[in-house]
């Protein structure tokens, strides 16, 4: 004899002999719950390696490109900063009607200046313009075409412990003895300083009168 046995699940179940009712459910529902599991066994060894690899050729191509975003981030907020210093010096000279200097310096691979009246000794510790802007050792590297205070030449070198001076008069004007254009240049690298193609930024002091400009790349050569 045959017996139909309804489940709570709404599971059927057709037997030729009689069983008890409660047994063939919880037999039911326990070769349901089986083949259930079986559909989300999660992922293969293959199916992990594929992303993992995936992820990493990604980063292969991310990393290089975010280096040199946050490369031409730092030397371009460098050259601004330099800018604004001059700028100052200028408009000092101007105000107080006394002759202005900022002098550049490299001291343990990390650019420094000093914002100061030409009649006094640079202090490079008070000037904390470079480190504000949270560079460190080697992130950027400084360059000049001054040879001496005021007096550019045609060709831009990396500024070592030589101290290079920027004076203006007390009109707020270059000497009438100084040479320009006079270029204050800021790279990611001391190589990229010398290199005709390299990352750079730089200002520019185009005039006797003082005029300024920032230029970038081969501008800077």
């Amino acid at each position: 004899m045959k017996k139909l046995i309804v489940c709570k699940s709404g599971q059927k179940s057709t037997k030729s002999r009689v069983i008890d009712s409660s047994k063939q459910c919880l037999i039911t529902k326990h070769y349901t719950y089986q083949y259930s599991s079986q559909e989300n066994p999660g992922f293969s060894l293959v199916e992990v390696i594929a992303v993992v690899l995936m992820v990493g050729i990604l980063a292969t191509i991310a990393i290089p490109s975010w280096n040199a975003f946050i490369n031409r981030q730092r030397v371009g907020k460098a050259n601004e900063a330099v800018l604004t210093v001059l700028q100052k010096a200028r408009q000092e000279a101007k105000n107080k009607k006394l002759k202005y200097s900022v002098s550049f310096r490299n001291s343990n691979n990390l650019p420094e200046l000093a914002f100061h009246p030409d009649s006094e000794t640079p202090d490079f510790s008070k000037d904390k313009t470079f480190s504000d802007l949270g560079l460190k050792t080697g992130q950027i590297s400084i360059g000049s075409n001054l040879n001496n205070p005021n007096q550019g030449t045609s060709s831009v070198s990396l500024i070592t412990t030589t101290v290079k001076k920027i004076t203006f008069d007390n009109n707020g004007t270059l000497p009438v003895d100084a040479t320009v254009p006079i270029k204050i240049v800021v790279a990611s690298s001391s190589s990229n300083i010398t290199q005709t193609n390299g990352l750079k930024r730089c200002v520019i002091i185009e005039t006797l009168l003082g005029g300024m400009r920032s230029a970038k790349d081969s501008a800077c050569n």
